[in-house]
C-alpha cells in the first residue's frame, strides 16, 4: 500500500514537470520579452518618485 501511495505520488510530480515543461516550449518568447520590459520599466517608475 505504502509502495502505492508512492507509486501515485511520483506520476502526479512527473506530470506537473511534464505540463511545465510544455509550457515553457510552447510560450510566446516575444510576450516574455514585453513583460520584462514592463516590469523594469514600472520598477523605474517606482524609482524616479
Amino acid at each position: 500500500m505504502n509502495n502505492r501511495n508512492k507509486l501515485i505520488e511520483l506520476l502526479i510530480y512527473i506530470a506537473i514537470v511534464v505540463v511545465g515543461v510544455v509550457l515553457l516550449l510552447t510560450g510566446e518568447p516575444e510576450r516574455a520579452v514585453e513583460n520584462m520590459d514592463m516590469g523594469g520599466t514600472s520598477y523605474a517608475a517606482v524609482l524616479d518618485k
